[in-house]
Order: structure tokens, then sequence, then C-alpha cells
């Protein structure tokens, strides 16, 4: 048994992969791989470099923890999640040059708010890099936004193919409002979010050239501000999440438009009319502030209720059996067993604290995400992270 128990822990504590470079088609040797545990951040617990034929093994030493792989490869980042269970990561990585064909800016979306002498704009960016073979763009500025004269800028997030997150900072460009980014564009798709407040005295007018064609330029402000197109080729879309939605299709690079916008308003924190229960700029992806505070406090009650049946349906299967042996054997110990099966059911059933303890890590994880992608507001951070936190401590305080 003793034998048993340390074969099945050695290989459950092991993540296998393979990387394959897919600009040559080739397996990737010499990459250097990386696991990161997410139980406190992103502390690094694990690494190795990738054989001959791309195969990698790491240990993971805080085994059914929530774990990203990570692979380097000519000074980029790939990351590929490992959930707890999983035991083999395969990840794609590509060769990286400063010059990229096939990169284009598929669309832009603006989502305005304004209230106060400020207006605040969130834009964001669809970047497609659709080179052949494919290949990462690296640089010192690998991409760049031009902000309206005046404007203040505020925080830059990304999201790449792999999904996950990452916050961004400018560095300088050499040209006035004009604010550039040296993070690595991957094949595949790029979402770039950038915030920014502009001074507002009741109107104002925007005007842009696109670097590249558009196959989609859209605008989101709530439906107390009045849009105009003065460079014509706009339509009103249907009304997301009690926004009005006006957009032009295939605008020409180097081409100048023109929108102006006027009156005040907010976005709503929660859906109202239009697509109810559909976040604004759903169609691109963009989130919006919405309340999850109480969603969250129900989603507690379930997982605590789920744990707690879980342990309690094992247990009684478990007494279940053992009662089935003894009677075969003893009658007297049968009734002794029964009676005493009786007693322990009427007791509650508490979860086992390893389980709470990793759902609440999940939990920990989720909404560090969810800020960072914009999806809660920082006061619904605040909340739902004290509240975290103080059923961490006092699960942790049970243990």
């Amino acid at each position: 048994m003793f034998s048993l128990l340390v074969s099945a822990g050695a290989f459950a504590a092991q993540i296998t992969g393979t990387v394959t470079n897919a600009t040559t088609n080739k397996p990737s040797s010499g990459d250097e791989v990386t696991l990161l545990s997410l139980a406190s951040g992103m502390d690094e617990v694990a690494k190795t470099k990738t054989d001959s034929q791309g195969h990698y093994t790491l240990n993971v030493p805080d085994e059914g923890g929530q774990h990203l792989v990570r692979v380097a490869r000519q000074n980029v980042h790939y990351f590929k999640a490992a959930p707890p269970g999983v035991t083999t990561v395969d990840i794609t990585v590509y060769d990286a040059a400063t010059q990229v064909e096939g990169l284009v800016t598929d669309a832009r979306v603006f989502h305005l708010q304004a209230s106060g002498g400020n207006m605040d704009v969130q834009e964001l960016y669809i970047l497609n890099n659709q080179s052949q073979p494919p290949r990462t763009k690296i640089g010192n500025q690998t991409f760049a936004v031009t902000l309206p004269d005046g404007a203040q800028m505020g925080e830059a997030s990304l999201t790449g193919p792999s999904g996950m997150p990452l916050t961004v900072a400018a560095v300088p460009s050499g040209a006035k409002d004009r604010y550039a980014y040296d993070f690595p564009i991957k094949p595949g798709q790029t979402r770039f979010e950038v915030t920014y407040k502009v001074p507002y005295s009741g109107s104002h007018e925007f005007s842009l050239k696109p670097e590249s064609p558009l196959s989609e330029l859209g605008v989101l402000l709530p439906k107390s501000m009045k849009f105009t197109g003065v460079s014509g080729g706009f339509a009103q879309d249907v009304d997301e999440a009690g926004l009005a939605v006006f957009f032009a299709k295939n605008v020409p690079a180097n081409q100048e438009v023109k929108f102006s916008v006027s009156g005040e308003g907010l976005i709503p924190t929660e859906p109202t009319g239009g697509n109810a229960g559909q976040p604004a700029g759903e169609s691109s992806g963009t989130p919006i502030p919405s309340s999850s505070g109480g969603t969250r406090e129900a989603l507690w009650f379930i997982v605590g209720a789920l744990v707690i049946l879980i342990g309690g349906g094992a247990f009684v299967m478990w007494r279940k059996s053992t009662t089935a042996r003894a009677a075969a054997q003893d009658p007297k110990a049968a009734r002794a067993t029964a009676k005493a099966r009786a007693q322990a059911q009427s007791q509650p059933a508490k979860p086992p604290q390893g389980d709470m303890l990793d759902v609440l890590k999940d939990e920990l994880f989720q909404l560090e995400t969810d800020r960072v992608s914009g999806k809660i507001s920082q006061e619904e951070y605040e909340k739902s992270k004290a509240g975290l936190d103080t059923l961490f401590r006092r699960q942790m305080k049970r243990k």
C-alpha cells in the first residue's frame, strides 16, 4: 500500500507536455519552461527546458492548486493554464521579428461617458496578426495610439490569444499626444484597451485617421448624450445595455473620420433595456462596470452547500459499505454499528477544509482577473476582496 501511494503521488505531482514552434512546424527545443503557482500571486515553483523533441517535465510541489505554464521563446512569453488534475499541457510558440507582414487593426470601439467637466473615454483596438508563416511582432514600439489634444492618459491593458489580461505601460514616442507600447503582438487576435480623460464643456468633436483599414468603427454612449456623424457613413445599431450604439463599416486607411458628441451621461452600472443581461460592447468583447456583489454572495451559499453535500455523501457511502461487511460477520456488531451511524447522521457534516481553501483561492484569482480586465469596478472589487479575505482567514484558523 505504501509503494502504491508513493507511486501515485509521484505521477500526480508532474506536468508534462510538448512545445511546438508554429512558425517552422517543428518541435521547439531549448526553450525555458516555468511553472507559476497562482496560490499567492505568480510565484515560480518549478523550471526546466525543452529537449530536442520539444518535450518537458515539471515537478509540481503544490499539487491541487491553480497553475500556469509559461514558455519563453526569443524573449516572448507564452502562457497556458494548468487547472488542478491536469497533467499534460502542450503549448504553441512562434519565432519573433521586428517587421511582420499581415498585422492589421481590424476594429476600433469608443465607450464614452461625460459629467462634471470631463469625458471618460475607453478605446478598444482589435488587432489581428495574420502573418504567414505566423510570427510574433516585437520591438520598442509595436503599437501606438494618438489621443485628442489635452487628454490625460489613464491605464492600458491587453488580452492576447491566450485570453490572459495584462496591464501595459506607455513608452515615449517622440510625438505630441502619441503614446507607444512595446508588448509583443502574437499571431491571432489581441485586444488592446486604453482609457483617458478629455476636458469637456458640453460637446466634443473627435477626429481620427486610421493607420490601417477598419472593418468596423463603433461608438457607444449613454442615451442622454447626442451623437453626430460629422463625416457621414455612420449608422445606428441596436442599443446595448442602456447605451446607444453607432458604427461605420469598412473605413479606409488614412481617411479622416469625424464625429461629435454633446450632453452628459454615465454608463449604467446594470443592464437596462435593449439586450438585457448582455454587457455593452458584447460584440466587441468590451466589458463595462456591472453589479456583481449580490451574485458573488449567492455563489458562496451554493458553493458551501455543494461542498457539504459532497462531503456528506462520501461519508454516508463509506459507512454503508462498512456496515454491510460488519453485518455479514456479526449481527450484534451490525446493530451497534447501525446505532452509531444514526448518531453520526444526527450531527451536521463539515466541509473538507482543503476543498474550501482551494475554492477560495480560485475565487480570489478570478476576482483579480476581473479587476484587471475591467469587468468590475474598484468599489465592487474592494467589497468582494474583503469578504473573500475574511472567509480565507476563517478557513485557515479552522484548519
